[in-house]
């Protein structure tokens, strides 16, 4: 497919399948869409395998700075901010890891957008909810909803304490979660979904990439995708089958 299109990779976790997807396209921009560590355990991925892979595609960023997108999971913030940590926080390995992302925390992003076939896309790690900004940030209007000021407020205490919002979907006890942590169900409620944007997440583990009437896209299953930018179309990057959207 023409090199002007973005590749996207979903939550990693350790797993190596973004090597061929980069690998099979070659040239194209990418965007990672963040959890990089922390592997489940029945897959098999030791934290040592995952934490060597996380080396890799920090180089394969720094080799194609202008080229390569690293946004944030919330398996990566909970080594900056233990105050944000969840499931399967590696202890053993929590000083190194959080060095790690110390030293090359200006590579990552909170967001990132773009256009295709006439429609705004905004990438984000599990979404943005239109409750849980109008909740933490009433001042911000959707029309100033954009990935720049997302990315600019990445320190501040007030954003970086609600990216800590968990839902009960996930077991926390807020009413809605933060971009790093929404669940796939909250995102079903219209009156959740921000409007005039495509959204394209992961987070939420699904077996087959999701598409909501291209409101939204959850891609968590372990498989590559190519967005064209010329048709707003999404596809699997290894047999171009298009995802289809479902009411």
């Amino acid at each position: 497919m023409n090199s002007k299109n973005l590749l996207i990779i979903p939550d990693v976790h350790g797993r190596p399948f973004w090597r061929e997807a980069v690998s099979a396209h070659e040239g194209m921009e990418t965007i990672f869409l963040g959890d990089y560590l922390d592997p489940y355990e029945y897959e098999g991925i030791t934290e040592e395998e995952s934490f060597m892979g996380f080396k890799d595609i920090i180089r394969f960023k720094e080799e194609r700075p202008d080229r390569v997108t690293l946004l944030w999971g919330n398996h990566d913030l909970h080594y900056l901010y233990p105050e944000l940590m969840g499931s399967r926080y590696d202890i053993e390995h929590a000083e190194r890891n959080a060095h790690y992302f110390w030293d090359h925390q200006t590579l990552f992003k909170m967001a990132y957008e773009t256009t295709a076939g006439g429609m705004r896309f905004l990438f984000s790690h599990a979404g943005v909810g239109k409750s849980w900004m109008r909740y933490n940030f009433p001042t911000i209007s959707e029309d100033e909803l954009t990935a720049e000021l997302l990315n600019d407020l990445v320190g501040y205490p007030d954003f970086m304490s609600a990216l800590g919002d968990i839902s009960m979907y996930r077991g926390g006890d807020k009413p809605f979660g933060s971009m790093i942590w929404a669940d796939i169900m909250e995102h079903g409620a219209i009156s959740n979904r921000l409007e005039g944007v495509v959204q394209v997440f992961g987070h939420t583990q699904v077996n087959q990439p999701f598409n909501f009437g291209d409101s939204f896209y959850c891609l968590d299953c372990q498989r590559a995708f190519i967005l064209d930018r010329g048709n707003g179309n999404i596809y699997d990057a290894m047999n171009m089958k298009r995802i289809e959207a479902k009411a």
